[in-house]
């Protein structure tokens, strides 16, 4: 059995390094895919800024608008040679002639649109709106949209076909683990079973003995061989005990070794889940929000061109800004949610106070705060471990606790620090709420307490009906220093 368990155990090494392997493609392709993006939005940037600059905008910045240029045309070496984009490190450059022909293309063409363009900006009189220069810029801007349209949907394709590899090997996981602790859980039921039956034959032979003692006052001339008998026999049947007990304690040992190695797993999968949760939160933040800037900055130049009679159409414009704006705000505070950037810009103790001011000003309640500064004390990769604890115990207050007061207090005690979290809401039944199926109560408290566990912390939740709720966990400060 335990050679079966070491087998299935390499196995999944192996499996968890080709899935790592293929996270890391996932990620290179993300990249390239982003830097694509930005080459389109700074390109549509450029051509809007150049338009209104030979239109007799005088706020335009001319070298603005070609540094926006020299910077997509960076971002096209880059994906094709590796390097430093405006989000990330790109270590691997686009390898499929296809695509590297794709990308020189695009190059070309930014640079035929650079030269187009300054002949435009030097000479607006003979370039202006409907000329030549005019249309053919049009259509030289027009094309590389679509190829950088192409480009980035071949990279998305390529991105999500990897993401499908990468789900399939996680499953794969899971299942042999599954299988794993199954097996460990058979061979110890097996081994207590034979303990069981020992027992019942150490028994057996004890009332056999008793039967042979009286015996013994029958046949005292045989005493010493009857006894030497007995003797041997008990020796045989404690041997065969000491065996299983040996037995048991090096299944139990298996036991502790895959629990350790399926908490390694979890911890993985929250690790897969960050870098899930930032790469989605990048793309709303780059994608949909400069898309919506770039809508914006268009519906702004045609109420600029809308004539003095047109004023319904006018208060239709600056109606659309307003909730675009708004959108964009909403846009803005998912990607924080999903991805707290804020973490590496300010540290944990900031962006903790962050949490509670955005989140106090979101649903109009006080929620008082005593944060004391424990940057120092943890490393920066667990950081965001607190801040989700955080972020799920006061977003579970601001949904369902009704509450009129809050408050979150962290200090340092001795060789730990203390985080609490509580409210003076409805309340609830904590023994009726763990009794309920992972369905009605989802995973909040679950993945709260586990995450606590994970860094060797103690996780205690109080509730009462009518009397509010209480949120306390301690993690030890040698935890941090580790």
């Amino acid at each position: 059995m335990s050679t079966t368990v070491f087998l299935i155990g390499m196995l999944s090494i192996i499996m968890l390094l080709w899935a790592n392997r293929i996270n890391e493609r996932l990620r290179i392709d993300a990249n390239i895919s982003d830097a694509i993006m930005d080459v389109h939005i700074r390109t549509a940037t450029a051509h809007l800024w150049l338009e209104e600059a030979i239109g007799g905008a005088t706020e335009v910045d001319a070298g603005k608008i070609f540094a926006d240029l020299d910077q997509a045309i960076e971002l096209v070496n880059v994906t094709l040679n590796g390097g430093k984009s405006e989000h990330d490190w790109i270590p691997e450059p686009i390898k499929e002639p296809e695509l590297r022909l794709r990308a020189e293309n695009i190059k070309s063409l930014l640079k035929n649109l650079k030269m187009i363009g300054l002949v435009r900006i030097h000479s607006p009189q003979r370039s202006g709106i409907g000329s030549d220069i005019d249309q053919r810029f049009n259509l030289l801007f027009k094309e590389i949209l679509g190829k950088t349209r192409e480009l980035e949907y071949i990279m998305e394709v390529k991105e999500a076909r990897n993401a499908e590899k990468s789900r399939r090997l996680i499953l794969g996981i899971l299942v042999i683990w599954t299988f794993i602790v199954i097996a460990a859980a058979a061979g110890l039921w097996v081994k207590e079973r034979q303990q069981k039956v020992a027992q019942e034959k150490l028994l057996k032979a004890n009332e056999q003995l008793l039967c042979q003692a009286e015996e013994l006052r029958e046949h005292r001339e045989n005493l010493s061989e009857l006894v030497e008998k007995r003797t041997a026999e008990l020796t045989a049947a404690n041997m065969l005990i000491r065996s299983e007990m040996a037995e048991r304690l090096k299944t139990c040992e298996m036991l502790k070794k895959t629990e350790s190695q399926i908490r390694d797993l979890s911890s993985r999968l929250i690790d897969a889940q960050e870098i899930e949760r930032k790469r989605i939160s990048m793309e709303l933040h780059d994608e949909l929000g400069q898309a919506l800037n770039v809508t914006k900055l268009r519906l702004r130049l045609i109420e600029k061109g809308l004539r003095e009679d047109q004023r319904a159409t006018r208060e239709d414009c600056e109606e659309l800004l307003k909730y675009i704006g708004h959108i964009i705000e909403d846009v803005r505070r998912l990607s924080l949610d999903l991805s707290p950037t804020v973490l590496e810009d300010l540290g944990l103790t900031s962006a903790l106070r962050f949490l509670v001011g955005n989140l106090a000003k979101s649903s109009g309640m006080e929620i008082k705060s005593d944060i004391a500064e424990i940057d120092h004390i943890f490393l920066q990769n667990q950081w965001i471990t607190i801040y989700r604890v955080i972020q799920e115990a006061l977003t579970n207050i601001c949904k369902h606790a009704r509450f009129e007061n809050a408050s979150v207090v962290i200090h340092s005690h001795d060789d730990k620090v203390i985080f609490t979290v509580e409210d003076d809401g409805i309340g609830f039944d904590p023994e009726q709420a763990l009794m309920k199926g992972v369905t009605d109560k989802g995973f909040g408290l679950t993945t709260m307490n586990e995450r606590v566990r994970m860094m060797g912390g103690v996780f205690d939740l109080w509730s009462r009906e009518g009397e509010g709720t209480r949120i306390r966990f301690t993690i030890p400060t040698e935890v941090g220093d580790a």
